[in-house]
């Protein structure tokens, strides 16, 4: 049984060449290609098989493949998706309190503390004298 072996040469052109399906390889201009089973498939053309194909690339023996594979990347990102939907959605209404204090964030900086507490003796020296405290 013959096959007709497609080969997509680096220069964009497609050669047809017939080769023979009992054996185990062909030879094509200064290469080798593997011949399969499972690679050679019908040729249809309006639901009628008009023969049988294979397609190859220049320079690479093997014959590009029909297989499909399993892709579970969806499922994954589907499942990030939905996680992402739920942390967003899932908690109820929230006040942020702390945008009302912004104002106060600098006094996280022990620097700044310090300067606060060292000018609040030395106010509480001026009152405490002007007053008669001491």
């Amino acid at each position: 049984m013959s096959f007709k072996a497609i080969i997509l040469l680096k220069n964009r052109e497609a050669v047809y060449h017939r080769a023979s399906a009992k054996k185990t390889h062909f030879k094509f201009q200064n290469g080798v290609y593997v011949i399969t089973e499972a690679d050679i498939q019908n040729q249809e053309l309006f639901g009628k098989i008009k023969g049988a194909e294979a397609i190859y690339f220049e320079g690479n023996p093997n014959a590009v493949g029909y297989n499909s594979f399993s892709d579970s990347s969806s499922d994954y990102l589907n499942e990030i998706v939905l996680v992402n939907a739920l942390k967003q959605t899932g908690s109820g209404p929230r006040f942020n309190f702390s945008s009302w204090f912004g104002f106060l964030a600098p006094l996280k900086d022990p620097i700044t503390l310090m300067y606060l507490l060292f000018g609040a003796v030395i106010i509480y020296g001026l009152l405490a004298g002007a007053l008669g405290w001491v």
